[in-house]
């Protein structure tokens, strides 16, 4: 009798791990597709902002914050900060005022070969991580990462965007 309980609870647990992988792979193309149709839509109006202006502070490859959004609903956030190593990037796409998915992405540049110092003209993508958020509120999120962040802490919880997405909804009125 404890075999067979030990069996029926194996499959069912089994079961539960399938059905879960499967609705979130099902929510991630869901979230797939609202990317995409923000990504293409040409009615949005989009604004662009200096980011010293907007934080009072100088960045060493300076950096903007764009903002793509319809009527009074916000729909993309993109900021981007040049550092001394390359530029650190947030993306946050919104669908009905409440985040789908954030991207956070590092690009460096190529440290010379004499090791003078860093090789300004080209930037190289070293890390990516992808958030696909199935709820807000309760943090709950599948995350795939591409590759390692080298100089910058750019995987954080989600709440943390919230700064960015208020500040965003205030440059919609500007």
């Amino acid at each position: 009798m404890t075999n067979y309980r030990f069996f029926l609870l194996t499959v069912f647990l089994m079961l539960g791990c399938i059905y879960t992988s499967f609705g979130q792979s099902q929510s991630i193309e869901a979230i797939k597709h609202i990317v995409a149709k923000i990504d293409t839509d040409g009615t949005l109006t989009v604004k662009e902002f200096d980011n010293e202006k907007i934080y009072n502070q100088t960045f060493d490859g300076g950096g903007r914050i764009v903002i793509g959004y319809n009527q009074n609903e916000l729909k993309k956030v993109k900021e981007e900060i040049g550092t001394s190593f390359g530029r650190v990037t947030t993306i946050i796409y919104l669908n009905n005022g409440t985040p789908v998915k954030i991207i956070e992405r590092e690009e460096n540049f190529k440290w010379k070969e004499d090791d003078s110092g860093w090789d300004y003209s080209e930037l190289h993508q070293v890390f990516q991580a992808d958030y696909f958020i199935f709820n807000w509120e309760m943090d709950e999120m599948k995350i795939i990462k591409t590759g390692q962040p080298n100089l910058s802490d750019r995987t954080c919880a989600v709440y943390e965007h919230a700064p960015l997405i208020e500040r965003a909804l205030e440059l919609m009125k500007k």
